[in-house]
């Protein structure tokens, strides 16, 4: 039999290489098109007024967050720092703002991130099911597959003919590099960071997977039956059909979450291979895949020539501390350019951290202010080999300038920013908590110098820090910098609670007022009692933020929290705005 004949025995088999055999679901691929972009152009209206608000209360600052640089204005709220104390390292310097009232009280617009927040039903959508996916999450990728499943199968038989699962996940080529740009065009227009989007990426990519299985096992199935399966072997598509084939399996298998945890680099090693090798055997395979692969090509291109663009090559400090197993790298060269909440990927540039190591990139929370004299700081916790290459390279003492500190001096790479928390001002709130774990302190300690910075615009009446670390001895590297915020001179009153969960001996004796050491784990529901007890006292009501940065865990406790919170008192304070960076992508 010849390759024409199979086309129409017993029915389409698969278009031949010179031709294109059209089906009914030629149609239902672009509607299923046209249903995601719909869907994208949905939230990207949501998203409209609050970037246009955000844009209309930050005119000087509206872009800031796209590109490092060195500051060349004169601050004036650089005239105080404090010293952190550390028993190996000597003293560490960070700065706090201090702010005159040169200007008045600007009344800006309040535009929460969803109007709905006040109203019960809305909480549940940050309701946390099947690990760590909201219910919203959730939705999304169960109406994803739901659309993607019902074109591939609606109008054939799978053993008969399965061309039309090769035509969705031909479409879907776009969308999988789309979702796992860094540089994110939909998170732009959504009003969200890329890591926000992995999920959807790593979703998409598994339909793909699966998708092409049905569509090669479908194949492989009618062949058989038909005896023809060296005749359709000689033919060059199929070959190549099987090398993309291929290509996605090996993809599928070595993205799972053990493997992307346990070894990340033989994720990433594989991942790269198989994305070049699938789009390019999916091309020879057949000729209508080349103009999805153009698409999703000309994104990749993109996003790494912006990244290529927001990268800085500079001199980074490193230091210890040794009661959290953080590193911190501060790079003074780095003044400005990023917002609280947004963290930069780090490459070290030393054949002390590794030749392999030199080549991996890694992310962290920006722990600083901009126009600091530290700079950009980061606070790396020990978690993995890189991760304590970089600790035991701050060890390693190269220069004591600064007296009796020891330092390590390093050549880095550093690429951001990225993320954060987009088109929200938090000054615009009446009331905000951080509530963080361990190293995601870095979260809370950005934000609220950002505050303090803000004091003079801003409408926040109450800001709480609440901690969580598993030695209390930790506390001591950041007590002075969380005593300069609680007496800074701004109208909110910022607290600081510090909760650890290790048996200890450690004493520190009389805390600062508005310092508070706490054995055990925090109650959040009487945490946010408090939060809207002192905003009403105040007088808020604009509502209230609430931001997470940790394990997965934490943000889970805190969604439940807000979700069995009061809706009476979520109505006085005008609703409450949840927002979280977890440590698990």
């Amino acid at each position: 039999m010849q390759p024409e004949e199979l086309a129409t025995y017993p029915a389409p088999l698969y278009p031949v290489p010179n031709g294109y055999i059209v089906y009914g679901s030629g149609s239902l691929v672009f509607g299923l098109l046209i249903f995601i972009n719909v869907a994208i152009l949905t939230f990207t209206l949501f998203n409209l007024p609050r970037a246009w608000v955000y844009i209309a209360n930050n005119r000087s600052e509206a872009f800031q967050g796209y590109l490092l640089r060195s500051s060349t204005e004169t601050e004036s709220g650089l005239d105080r720092s404090i010293i952190l104390q550390s028993k190996e390292s000597g003293s560490l310097r960070h700065s706090i703002p201090t702010l005159g009232s040169d200007n008045p009280l600007s009344k800006q617009w309040h535009f929460p991130i969803h109007l709905s927040l006040r109203h019960p039903a809305a909480a549940i959508l940050r309701y946390r099911v099947f690990g760590n996916y909201t219910v919203v999450q959730t939705l999304l990728m169960l109406g994803y597959a739901f659309a993607v499943f019902f074109v591939g199968f609606s109008e054939t038989n799978i053993f008969l003919n399965s061309i039309p699962i090769g035509w969705v996940l031909a479409s879907q080529i776009p969308f999988v590099y789309a979702f796992a740009t860094k540089n994110n065009i939909i998170g732009l227009l959504v009003g969200v960071g890329y890591e926000k989007l992995n999920y959807l990426h790593r979703h998409v990519g598994l339909l793909m997977v699966i998708g092409a299985n049905v569509h090669a096992l479908g194949t492989i199935y009618k062949v058989t039956l038909l005896g023809l399966i060296p005749e359709m072997l000689a033919m060059p598509y199929i070959r190549w059909g099987l090398v993309s084939l291929a290509a996605f399996d090996i993809l599928g298998i070595f993205s799972i979450k053990y493997i992307r945890t346990k070894s990340y680099n033989l994720f990433l090693g594989t991942h790269v291979v198989g994305l070049i090798v699938a789009l390019f055997a999916t091309c020879r395979h057949h000729p209508i895949c080349i103009s999805y692969v153009v698409a999703a090509s000309v994104l990749y291109g993109v996003d790494h020539i912006l990244r290529a663009i927001k990268t800085r090559i500079t001199v980074a400090t490193l230091r210890t501390i040794p009661e959290m197993g953080l590193t911190r790298v501060d790079i003074p060269s780095l003044k400005t350019g990023w917002v609280a909440g947004q963290h930069v990927r780090l490459r070290v540039l030393s054949t002390s951290i590794g030749l392999w190591g030199m080549t991996e990139v890694h992310p962290f929370t920006i722990a600083s202010a901009t126009n600091m004299e530290e700079g950009l700081v980061l606070m790396c916790k020990k978690t993995g080999n890189w991760t304590n290459k970089l600790y035991e390279m701050a060890q390693t003492a190269e220069s004591t300038q600064r007296g009796q500190e020891s330092v390590r001096k390093v050549r880095v790479m550093v690429e951001g920013p990225y993320g954060g928390i987009y088109n929200t001002t938090v000054p615009n709130y009446s009331g905000a908590m951080f509530i963080v774990g361990g190293s995601g302190v870095t979260f809370a300690l950005s934000a609220v110098q950002e505050l303090v910075l803000a004091s003079d615009r801003s409408r926040t009446k109450v800001i709480e820090i609440v901690w969580c670390v598993g030695n209390p001895a930790a506390l001591e590297h950041f007590l002075s910098l969380f005593a300069a915020l609680v007496s800074h001179g701004s109208p909110a009153g910022v607290r600081v609670s510090v909760f650890y969960t290790r048996a200890s001996t450690y004493s520190f004796g009389e805390l600062p007022p508005g310092i508070t050491l706490t054995p055990g784990r925090p109650n959040v529901e009487e945490l946010l009692d408090g939060l809207v007890v002192s905003m009403m006292s105040r007088g808020g009501t604009h509502g209230a933020f609430i931001g997470v940065c940790g394990p997965t865990g934490l943000g889970k406790d805190v969604a439940h929290a807000i979700w069995n919170f009061d809706v009476d008192l979520k109505e006085a304070i005008g609703g409450i705005q949840f927002h979280d960076e977890i440590f698990d992508w």
